[in-house]
């Protein structure tokens, strides 16, 4: 309210000055009227005494103040008042204006609030007295009249021109309160806020520019708001894990990866926890925001092996600084090394038992007696034995290569399942009978998208590892529900400590277990790249059942 406050007070304050000074100037040039009005009338009754006789004299006073108003008065030369007409009740006449009159000189006075004028009365030539005139009452109630309008129009001009300016104040500051409201939600973050422009003036302009710049701010901060969405969702979708703090230690970010590392829960961290038993990291990221020294380590947290970089970022968290933790998983990869020696040990000592059996056959069939076709028959036997285990080991490598380093795309192309199943089961049914097992196929399957060639090589892959498990006496089922297929047996099972791990490159479970850890990650490689999907569930001694799911033909 303060903008209407000041423009009242000015319209006020001007009129009141214009007010006084034109009251002033006006009095002034009236009393100059005024009195030279009443100089004049005063020298016209003296021409008049001068031209008549004593007998005439109060005749022509009385014409002089009949005509105008006022009063006038003879002064002979002795001081003494000859003759006096003319409205009485004035003020007091003062002495001196009676006595100039008397030496006939010329005085004007105010007397109250008349004008009085002495003019000296000359007849032949002779000094006879003067005259005195008093204005009369009309000289002044003009002053008196435009007084009261000057007034009157002041009045009227300071309510017109104080209800103007409230009115042109008011719209003023309507507007400007406007642009401050807006102003104050922008700071509140309030970047939705506009303002109705209104007139096609400077306030309207300034609206207009305030709308154009806020919406450019609304732009901007959604175009940060966006990176900062797509960068959390890259570091919270990353397998590193990474921390930034400031250089206080409080933690600013922190993705889904870290918080696993650093066995954080999903509420909001404040500080760097000390989960290593390697390293204290709270005081190594303390020296390395206040002293600069960073670098990287390589800590353990139970049986989890990670690889810590940390760096100082000077230009962070308001370009105060910060520290970067990055920390990389490396239990994974030190169990696919492990996996991978223990393959190695494996294929070496499945390579020497042939080999040395081989070997030894041969030597014994150059030495002993050749027309003992019994023992030649015993070794050869042997050797044929050791030689397709070591052909299957080299089959094993083969896939392993293939699937691993040949890219080529599977041929797809729409296939019974069930047809497929048979076709398995019955190239399966040799090593079944060898085993004493029964293979059973059962439901029925859909026409599925697969390359035929796979498919089969992963049914007997599956089938294969069901027969090398089983008990003597059991069965190995191929069941079937339209586009899955799963190879189900009474085996030995899994145990809880090897289920996680099955489809693992290498992994087999310990070295008497004679698997190479290759079959189950070879099928899971070719079932994927046809689409499909391979998942296992197994109890230790009850059995294990795998599911093959594949994309189903469409009718269309």
């Amino acid at each position: 309210m303060w903008m209407p406050a000041i423009a009242i007070f000015i319209v006020m304050l001007s009129i009141g000055t214009i007010l006084l000074y034109g009251f002033q100037a006006t009095r002034a040039r009236l009393g100059e009227y005024a009195q030279d009005r009443t100089v004049a009338r005063a020298v016209a009754v003296a021409s008049a005494v001068e031209n008549t006789g004593a007998d005439e004299l109060r005749e022509a006073l009385d014409l002089a103040t009949e005509t105008g108003g006022g009063q006038a008065l003879f002064v002979n030369r002795e001081g003494e008042t000859v003759a006096r007409e003319g409205v009485s009740g004035g003020p007091k006449i003062p002495d001196e204006v009676i006595e100039a009159a008397s030496r006939g000189e010329r005085m004007t006075t105010t007397a109250g609030n008349r004008k009085t004028t002495s003019i000296p009365v000359i007849r032949d030539g002779e000094l006879q007295g003067g005259i005195v005139f008093v204005s009369g009452a009309s000289e002044t109630a003009v002053l008196r009249i435009l007084s009261r309008s000057n007034i009157e129009a002041a009045a009227i001009a300071s309510v017109f021109g104080g209800g103007l300016m409230l009115l042109v104040a008011a719209l003023l500051s309507r507007r400007v309160e406007r642009l401050n409201l807006a102003a104050k939600s922008i700071e509140r973050g309030d970047l939705s806020s506009r303002i109705e422009p209104g007139y096609g003036d400077e306030l309207g302009d300034l609206a207009r520019s305030f709308n154009s710049m806020a919406e450019r701010l609304e732009e901007s901060f959604h175009q940060i708001e966006e990176g900062k969405e797509t960068l959390d969702a890259i570091l919270n979708n990353l397998t590193e894990g990474v921390v930034a703090t400031g250089l206080n230690g409080d933690i600013v970010f922190v993705n889904h990866a870290a918080r696993s590392m650093l066995g954080m829960g999903t509420g909001k961290p404040e500080r760097i926890p000390d989960p290593f038993v390697d390293i204290d990291l709270p005081r190594v990221v303390a020296r390395c925001a206040k002293e600069h020294e960073c670098g990287e380590a390589r800590v353990r947290r139970g049986d989890t092996y990670l690889q810590v970089n940390i760096e100082h970022l000077p230009a962070f968290d308001e370009h105060r600084g910060g520290v970067l933790l990055v920390m990389q998983d490396l239990s994974e990869g030190r169990r696919l090394e492990a996996n991978q020696q223990r393959f190695l040990a494996n294929a070496a000592h499945e390579l020497k038992t042939p080999i040395t059996t081989i070997l030894g056959a041969s030597e014994l069939l150059l030495t002993e007696d050749r027309e003992d076709k019994g023992t030649r028959d015993k070794f050869l036997g042997h050797i044929h034995t050791e030689a397709e285990r070591m052909r299957r080991l080299s089959d094993t490598l083969l896939r392993l290569a293939r699937t691993g380093w040949d890219l080529r795309n599977p041929e797809i192309s729409p296939v019974d399942l069930a047809t497929a199943a048979r076709r398995a089961a019955e190239r399966m049914t040799p090593l079944a009978d060898a085993a004493d097992l029964q293979i059973s196929v059962e439901g029925s399957g859909a026409r599925v998208d697969a390359d035929l060639e796979w498919l089969e090589q992963v049914l007997l892959a599956l089938m294969s590892n069901a027969i090398k498990h089983s008990q003597h006496g059991g069965r190995v089922w191929l069941r079937l529900n339209g586009n899955v297929v799963a190879v189900e047996d009474e085996g030995e099972g899994i145990s809880q400590e090897d289920l996680p791990h099955v489809f693992e490159r290498f992994y087999s479970g310990g070295v008497q277990s004679g698997s190479f850890g290759l079959g189950l990650p070879i099928c899971k490689d070719l079932i994927e790249r046809m689409g499909g999907k391979i998942s296992l569930r197994s109890e230790e001694g009850v059995g294990t059942t795998v599911e093959v799911e594949l994309r189903e033909v469409s009718d269309e």
